[in-house]
């Protein structure tokens, strides 16, 4: 009975480390009005949901995607092509959808590219949508890359994603991506 009692214990508190690990990785502004959505690469089609949620909710008039080169898989075209598309097919005109300059390797590059096109058209604030595990470094890193021009930077983690904060220690998958950016976020944060 007592070896029950402690493996209760054992299980309660792991259960409430394994949500304390994956609420921290996930981090979420109280969005106002913005002039442009950044949806980053990578991730599912769950970040250009949110995005088109957001500005059918008239939160931005511009979005913005971030160019990395990928290839859709068995096509020959670009992804962000493929997300281009996805806009124009749910409304959103040509000329309300922008793309980064540069081909991104990294959500630092991606930062730097968002940040010359924002400065170059003169925007003042973003809503940069990514994945729920992803959303503390992706904040991190885009509030750091945009400290010295005074444009305000959100973040919104997709609404429906697999990773959340109670079930995310329940799939394989999720310890991994949650170890992997535990692992990428503190190397961010011991090299900035």
């Amino acid at each position: 009975m007592k070896k029950v009692a402690v493996l209760l214990v054992i299980l309660f508190f792991s259960v409430f480390l394994f949500r304390a690990m994956g609420s921290y990785l996930i981090v979420s502004s109280e969005l106002e009005y913005a002039n442009a959505i950044v949806v980053l690469s990578g991730g599912d089609e769950s970040r250009m949901q949110e995005a088109l949620n957001l500005y059918n909710q008239n939160y931005a008039s511009l979005i913005i995607l971030t160019e990395t080169g990928d290839v859709v898989e068995g096509y020959d075209y670009l992804h962000s092509f493929d997300m281009r598309i996805e806009l124009l097919n749910n409304g959103v005109p040509s000329g309300n959808i922008l793309l980064t300059d540069q081909v991104a390797t990294s959500t630092e590059e991606e930062a730097e590219a968002v940040k010359r096109l924002l400065t170059a058209r003169q925007l003042i604030s973003c809503i940069v949508v990514t994945d729920p595990y992803h959303s503390r470094r992706a904040y991190t890193i885009f509030r750091d890359t945009f400290a010295d021009t005074g444009i305000k930077v959100m973040i919104r983690p997709t609404s429906h994603h697999w990773f959340t904060v109670n079930t995310w220690f329940l799939k394989v998958k999720g310890w991994h991506f949650a170890i992997l950016e535990y692992l990428k976020y503190i190397s961010y944060v011991l090299e900035r």
